[in-house]
């Protein structure tokens, strides 16, 4: 019986949640510019002609799992979109990663052939 009442009280939910969102500074949540400044993984960012935003990510961002980074250009392509139309386009050391558009949603980009083999 003892065993029972222990199970049923560890077993209970919390009331409170952790979250694995990001947690920014109040005013950040919702301004763009200022969530990539404050994001570790932005190394910099601008816009195009084409009213896209450009978003170069750094090596930490690059190894991060693929839902991770789905996770992140789906929140900036969102917080985008409150006041632009374009797509938004992750790049790192200069060449193009992944893509969020209006009409494909995310598209990573395949492995660049480049990448040394690992040889054993």
């Amino acid at each position: 019986m003892l065993g029972a009442a222990f199970c049923a009280f560890g077993c209970g939910s919390e009331s409170q949640q952790a979250s694995n969102t990001a947690k920014y500074p109040v005013g950040l949540s919702e301004d763009i510019e200022q969530q990539l400044k404050y994001d570790a993984r932005v190394d910099s960012f601008e816009t195009a002609d084409n009213d896209s935003l450009i978003v170069n990510v750094n090596d930490s961002w690059v190894n991060s799992p693929p839902g991770m980074q789905e996770r992140s250009v789906g929140q900036w392509y969102s917080l985008w979109h409150s006041g632009h139309s374009g797509a938004v386009v992750i790049q790192h050391q200069g060449n193009k990663v992944a893509s969020w558009t209006s009409q494909g949603g995310y598209k990573p980009e395949s492995k660049s052939k480049e990448e040394p083999a690992s040889e054993g």
